[in-house]
């Protein structure tokens, strides 16, 4: 659509401090390790420097490839994907004007498009729904414990769950492209 959200180019990693947290709780982790960035960076515990030059190579790294990949897969030189890849989110407009979408539409489109390349129009178009939990930490029994220990009301665990299930976590590093 016109006014869809489209990008961005960058790599990101966001990863909560709960230590702080722990502290107050009385929880203390106990870890044993192979190496000093083994399971690096950890929520459970300030982020060491060496720790955060890790993660800062990482993501340098990833950002060079998924440059190169924009810049290889919408037909564009790498100074062209460099000057969009700042973070910048753009409309639907936009992106096409940018070379980073051919076109704007909406699921009809996408599905005479997908003809286009030989996809079978009658292909049962699935809708991804978010799954109930992201992991132990945020999932809605471990929130509801936690929102019963803070003594928070029934429904404070549901707060807990949808604040920390959607906003602290993603699962692996997430890009998206079609060829």
């Amino acid at each position: 659509r016109k006014s869809s959200i489209v990008g961005s180019i960058g790599v990101l990693i966001q990863y909560p401090d709960v230590s702080g947290l722990m502290d107050k709780l009385g929880i203390k982790l106990e870890e044993v390790k192979s190496s000093p960035l083994k399971a690096s960076p950890s929520p459970f515990k300030p982020t060491s420097d060496d720790e955060r030059t890790m993660v800062r190579k990482l993501i340098l790294d990833s950002y060079d490839w998924f440059v190169g990949v924009v810049a290889e897969r919408r037909n564009m030189t790498k100074p062209e994907a460099l000057a969009l890849a700042d973070g910048s989110i753009f409309t639907g407009r936009q992106a096409v004007a940018n070379k980073l979408i051919d076109a704007v539409g909406g699921e009809t489109e996408a599905i005479d498009w997908l003809a286009t390349k030989g996809v079978d129009a009658k292909l049962k178009v699935v809708e991804w729904k978010d799954a109930e939990s992201s992991g132990f930490l945020f999932s809605k029994a471990m929130a509801r414990t936690i929102g019963s220990a803070l003594g928070l009301p029934d429904y404070g665990g549901e707060i807990i769950h949808e604040l920390g299930a959607d906003r602290l976590f993603l699962d692996g590093l997430v890009s998206v492209w079609h060829p």
